[in-house]
């Protein structure tokens, strides 16, 4: 079963309807785009800019008579930029906060009125990221289907019905492309171009050579996928190794006649690539950090946007840029049309009105810029902390800071005016403020509030229009080609059929080119019939082919990986590599010997870039062996500690450090690794550092179903890891447990934790988590096994 064709019985989520008649997930028909809606957290244009006139000039959030205050729901509150799509307004929020059942969730309710319409709920899964940041991301919503596609904090993605909440399709991305999933839950924004949906994350991925594009190194990667189906169309990524991860989502915009996306990187450069196929356009560096700002793009092509980290040269931080977006390639500090150093505006995007840069920096502070010169107009301190970004509709802009300071402005010749000023108190603020048929909604982290004069017919001033860039047209010879699916997972014997899809130069799609047209060829296992059909050999274990495409001087490639069903086994003994399927596991598991007998082994330190000293970043990381439907089995591995001295990297070999000091020891340097194994969206894990043993699903939840117990571990020894997971057969739960004991002596009969979780993670991949920031650890002797 795939992740599109299993729908609300997908892996991690439930669907909650709450309308009160059923309704049946159908194919949407086209539809045609209501100029008042925001379908995206940027708004229409994906500049912060509204066309609509006759919007409210103040408000009271106490609400009565005469106080503009439509509605406010405390249901709808979080830290999610909502959206509203054809009357109905979506957001993501936490599900049943502060209990041992928390997850995320999608919610939709009727714009004019705040009612829920209906939720669709989703666990947080093998993930750092902190429950009070849980909807970091905001929907996406496509006029052309009315359907809504959302990202978690641990990277579940999925296509929603937008009337309904019904799944059309959803992709565990974590599992299948090694989406990083951090403890700061930094999470980026999804986008419709075309028939495509888009995605971006620091992804580890399988495959460590040029051939196989270097996916085992991370790197800040976008993702496409066939809006419709949740097939992957392209995935193109920036330099490897990156800094950070990164929530600047990509702004859409017109640069010299290609549609673009314009994005901060992880790598620390603004980039642009074009929409429709992931080329690269052009970078330009500008911190030594991952930036977080999405990019403003005005019509003509110029790119403002900042940064609150380190600077490229020198010992500063913060740098507000502007750069001429129609440039090529690779530029340089310089190439820039103007720089104002330090400032700090590092999360907030800017706006453009009347040739003017309004940006607000880290602390609050409204900043108003000359476009052309980056001559400074005036500064106004507005609070203390911005997180959200600023909208500018109908003559007036609106904004709030992380405190709760709601402002009301009207620019000016020499500045702004404020026209109110207001506290919601107690109220923290990391959304931005949105518009939409009259109305102004405005979240914080208890509320969601909808702002607007009931008495006041909403309407648009064409005049105002901002930012409308003409679709190119698509004509042209053939210059790009993609083979779809990109990525597919197949077990032995299963087909794959692949498309191949035809663009000009300026990323346009044409059409797709017929069988007759190409040529079809594999590197490695199986074969490929003339008309696109790939069918794996029936006995390759863990393997993978490249599907190859020509066509003239073009040329293109699919990736295929071989997994064959349960059970495995692994003993490493013939000094290889992890397996090539392994997402995420090429580069961070290397291959030892110890009297012939073979392990894998977590190093201290990692490779990067080639010529580049080594990193410590990704020391503690996931992998993952297969397929994320896999469901009621056990996983089973030997682990072997080493030892390490805080802050220093450990020799490979064991007798590099002392034996006789005890690492348990409050008063020593010394410190063990941490090692685990993972069973659908489980972990079992053995923490070397804090001496005990834990059963979890998400780590840093105080309260999420989880067992542990205190237990001393001894370096150099070998134990023996089990994790089995059992489904309840209703779907309703899941019985999950751990056990460990040294090799050496007879498996005990009890489990040494255990729990049942009423929110249940029913299916996913087995994998391996692991820390080995201060010491290495060793694997050996690995199963996945059919539970009985």
């Amino acid at each position: 079963m795939t992740h599109s064709q299993h729908g609300v019985a997908s892996t991690f989520c439930s669907a909650i309807l709450v309308a009160a008649t059923a309704l049946v997930a159908l194919p949407s028909p086209a539809r045609a785009a209501d100029p008042m809606d925001w379908p995206l957290w940027r708004g229409p244009h994906g500049n912060g800019v509204s066309d609509e006139v006759g919007l409210v000039d103040e408000w009271d959030p106490k609400g009565g008579e005469g106080s503009n205050l439509l509605w406010k729901s405390d249901e709808l509150g979080g830290r999610s930029t909502p959206i509203v799509m054809n009357g109905k307004l979506y957001t993501l929020t936490r599900d049943q906060p502060g209990t041992e059942l928390e997850g995320e969730k999608v919610v939709c309710a009727d714009a004019a009125t705040g009612k829920v319409l209906w939720e669709y709920r989703f666990n947080v899964y093998l993930s750092d990221v902190p429950d009070t940041r849980v909807g970091w991301s905001s929907v996406v919503g496509d006029p052309a289907t009315g359907r809504v596609y959302a990202q978690g904090v641990c990277g579940y993605f999925c296509c929603l019905e937008g009337d309904s909440g019904e799944v059309v399709w959803d992709r565990s991305l974590h599992e299948e492309f090694g989406l990083l999933s951090t403890y700061g839950g930094r999470t980026n924004f999804p986008l419709i171009h075309d028939d495509t949906v888009i995605i971006s994350a620091v992804v580890i991925g399988w495959g460590d050579t040029p051939q196989w594009g270097l996916m085992a190194k991370p790197a800040h990667r976008f993702m496409a996928f066939d809006k419709a189906t949740g097939e992957m169309r392209w995935l193109s990524g920036t330099r490897l190794i990156p800094y950070d991860t990164t929530y600047s989502s990509p702004t859409p915009a017109v640069l010299n006649g290609q549609r673009a996306l314009v994005f901060g990187s992880g790598d620390g450069a603004v980039w642009a690539m074009q929409a429709g196929t992931g080329k690269t356009l052009w970078n330009y560096p500008i911190s030594r950090r991952g930036l977080n700002v999405s990019p403003l793009v005005t019509p003509n092509g110029m790119v403002y946007t900042g940064h609150s980290e380190e600077n490229i040269v020198g010992t500063t931080m913060g740098a507000f840029v502007a750069i001429d977006g129609t440039k090529q390639g690779a530029l340089e500090l310089g190439d820039e049309e103007w720089i104002v150093p330090q400032a700090m505006v590092g999360k907030s995007s800017p706006i453009a009105v009347g040739g003017r840069i309004y940006a607000m920096d880290d602390r609050a502070k409204l900043f108003v810029y000359d476009a052309k010169t980056g001559e400074r107009i005036t500064r106004k301190a507005l609070g203390r902390a911005m997180r959200g970004s600023p909208i500018y509709a109908d003559g007036k802009i609106y904004t709030c800071t992380n405190e709760g300071m709601f402002y009301i402005l009207k620019p000016t010749d020499d500045g702004v005016e404020v026209l109110q000023k207001l506290r919601l108190r107690g109220e923290e603020v990391n959304a931005s403020p949105i518009v939409s048929h009259g109305r102004i909604y405005m979240t914080t982290a208890d509320n969601l509030y909808c702002i607007g004069d009931p008495s006041v017919e909403p309407s648009l001033d064409i005049r105002l229009v901002n930012g409308v860039r003409p679709v190119p047209t698509a004509s042209g010879e053939p210059a790009q080609m993609q083979v779809v699916p990109w990525d597919t997972l197949l077990a032995p014997g299963e087909e794959q059929t692949y498309t191949v899809r035809l663009y000009n130069a300026t990323g346009e799609f044409l059409r797709e080119a017929s069988s007759g047209e190409v040529s079809f060829s594999v590197d490695g296992p199986g074969s490929v019939t003339p008309d696109g059909r790939y069918i794996a050999p029936t006995n390759a274990p863990h393997k993978a082919a490249l599907v190859n495409v020509a066509m003239g001087d073009l040329k293109g490639q699919g990736r295929v990986r071989i997994v064959p069903p349960l059970p495995w086994s692994f003993d490493f003994n013939d000094g290889e590599l992890a397996p090539l399927t392994w997402v995420g596991g090429r580069i961070r598991y290397v291959p030892r010997d110890e009297n012939g007998e073979g392990y894998l082994a977590k190093p201290t330190e990692l490779p990067t870039r080639p010529g580049a000293p080594t990193t410590k970043l990704g020391t503690r990381s996931q992998m993952w062996m297969g397929p994320s439907d896999l469901a009621d089995y056990t996983v089973q591995a030997d682990v072997q500690m080493q030892t390490g001295v805080a802050g220093e990297s450990s020799a490979a070999s064991p007798d590099a450090m002392p034996e006789f000091v005890d690492p348990s020891a409050s008063d020593n340097p010394i410190k063990l690794p941490s090692a685990g194994l993972i069973n659908s969206g489980y972990t079992f894990t053995l923490f070397g550092p804090n001496s005990e043993a834990r059963l979890y699903s998400w780590c840093t939840h105080p309260e999420r179903a989880q067992a542990s117990v205190a237990m001393e571990f001894e370096p150099h020894v070998w134990y023996t890891m089990k994790c089995r997971v059992e489904p309840a057969d209703d779907g309703a739960s899941a019985k999950v447990y751990g056990k460990v004991w040294k090799r050496d002596e007879q498996e005990p009969a009890e489990w040494t934790l255990e729990f049942v979780d009423e929110a249940p993670n029913l299916q996913g991949a087995p994998g391996l988590f692991g820390d080995s920031k201060e010491a290495e650890f060793y694997v050996d002797n690995l199963k996945v096994t059919p539970n009985d």
